[in-house]
């Protein structure tokens, strides 16, 4: 336990080896040693008894060695509390010392400040008056500057020698009017840009109502043209509705009285045929053994003719469907 080591302070004290000791002179250091010796010498009796305990404690600390070590500790106390009053005592005579000392030497000075104060008065008068003219130099200065530099009572002027506060001064006032007609002018130039501005909207809101009606006027004429377009439009479609009812009923009636004649042709050439037919049907069977190919190729030239034009007017149209019609005949015929 580090608390039990052997205890190597009581030679200390009693050789008073401490460096504080020699920080003062060996008069003063005796008179230390002198108050404090008889404490050393009381803490040296209680040496052997702290070793005995100590050397005991190192085989096992028992009910009474821990009494014996408390019946010691209390043994000291009375001499810790000595030391301590004799360093209370000491320092209320050091504090006794340095009222003594510092009575002289309040002395002294009350006796030295009667000689230096009225040479030191008679020293700064001078400083004094120049200080004082320094002062009134600065607030002129400052009432002159002040309506030109918003801080001029926290700027030092004083020390300024003329020919530069001069030049600083006119230097400060052309820069605060030139500052003031720069505003002025500013004002001015913002009033007037202000007018123009109005101005200008002003006559964009009129322009704005001339466009606006030119507008509506030009959206009801267009209105009305679309309109009058619309009417012309309806009217055209409705005439050429008409122009082509005309139209398709006359191309009925012309393809239905080609019918009628076509029909009358058919039955009139059928009649023919009709009447031909005994006295050819021998001669035309025996002549249409060695034309076999060539009525084939016939009905081939008469499909082709169906597909081979085609027409973009209505009438050539009905035209070719009726011709398809006939052709369509005659292929029977011939197929028959």
């Amino acid at each position: 336990m580090e608390t039990l080591k052997t205890k190597t302070m009581k030679t200390e004290l009693v050789k008073f080896n401490t460096p504080e000791l020699g920080l003062v002179e060996e008069s003063k250091a005796k008179q230390i040693k002198d108050i404090f010796m008889p404490m050393a010498i009381e803490l040296q009796q209680f040496d052997g008894r702290f070793q005995e305990i100590v050397l005991e404690a190192k085989n096992g600390i028992t009910p009474e060695l821990s009494s014996k070590a408390k019946r010691l500790r209390l043994d000291i106390v009375p001499t810790r509390v000595k030391i301590g009053k004799a360093k209370d005592k000491m320092k209320e005579s050091l504090k006794l010392y340095d009222k003594a000392i510092m009575g002289v030497h309040n002395l002294f000075i009350l006796e030295s400040k009667e000689y230096e104060n009225p040479l030191s008065e008679i020293e700064k008068h001078a400083e004094i008056q120049e200080q004082e003219r320094l002062e009134k130099l600065q607030l002129a200065r400052v009432k002159e500057i002040l309506p030109y530099i918003e801080d001029a009572e926290q700027r030092v002027f004083s020390d300024m020698q003329e020919d530069v506060w001069d030049a600083y001064f006119k230097a400060k006032k052309k820069e605060f009017e030139d500052k003031k007609a720069a505003e002025k002018k500013a004002e001015l130039d913002r009033i007037e840009h202000e007018k123009k501005q109005a101005a200008e909207r002003e006559a964009q809101r009129i322009e704005n109502i001339r466009l606006k009606k030119e507008a509506e006027k030009l959206e009801a004429s267009i209105q009305a043209e679309r309109l009058e377009r619309e009417k012309a439009e309806k009217e055209r479609l409705e005439k050429e509705r008409i122009e082509n009812d005309k139209r398709e009923a006359k191309l009925k009636k012309e393809r239905e009285e080609k019918e009628v004649i076509q029909r009358e042709l058919e039955a009139k050439r059928q009649a023919e045929l009709n009447l031909l037919a005994d006295a050819e049907y021998a001669k035309q069977a025996e002549l249409n053994k060695g034309d076999a190919d060539k009525v084939k190729d016939l009905i081939n030239d008469l499909k082709d003719l169906k597909t081979k034009y085609t027409f973009k007017s209505k009438s050539n149209q009905n035209m070719l469907v009726n011709v398809c019609l006939l052709i369509d005949k005659v292929l029977t015929f011939i197929t028959k």
